[in-house]
């Protein structure tokens, strides 16, 4: 009969010892740490991403239709009549908001009001129905932007 040997271990010794080896190796090696630590951070910089691009567009439309108000309202100046102050502030409002190419012209409101001699275009944009902010993974400041614009007609 062979004779047997033993070593003094156990199984179970035997198995922490080859845990603490790989454990050991593991430490060592970082060949895929870049590759986990990329998996982890890169989703948090893409929505950080989108979000300063959605916010950005946002900004830009509202700044956008400020100028469109202050142009109607300054085209507003030339009318004589009630009649004549709304056709220019159409007409304004309508090749500004083409020329400007950040507003859908069909999402646009035109609101006029006089009160003694100042005149008011108010613009308001439903940015909700925007297809660039329908699908926008960050939530928008306000669904409808306002803008105003006041000009004096006469001095008072």
């Amino acid at each position: 009969m062979p004779m047997v040997r033993s070593t003094g271990r156990s199984e179970a010794g035997t198995r922490r010892g080859a845990v603490a080896i790989l454990a050991k190796r593991l430490r060592q090696e970082t060949a895929g740490s870049v590759l986990v630590e990329a998996a982890l951070v890169m989703p948090v910089l893409i929505v950080l991403l989108l979000g300063i691009v959605t916010y950005g567009s946002w900004f830009m439309a509202a700044h956008s239709l400020q100028e469109v108000a202050n142009d109607a309202a300054r085209a507003s100046m030339a009318g004589l009549t009630a009649t004549e102050r709304q056709t220019l502030v159409n007409t304004t409002v309508a090749n500004s908001v083409l020329y400007q190419g950040t507003l859908n012209p069909s999402l646009v409101t035109i609101a006029t009001a006089q009160d003694n001699a100042y005149y008011r275009v108010t613009l308001t944009y439903n940015a909700a129905k925007s297809s660039m902010y329908q699908n926008a993974l960050i939530p928008l400041p306000s669904g409808n932007i306002v803008r105003n614009a006041v000009v004096q007609l006469a001095a008072p």
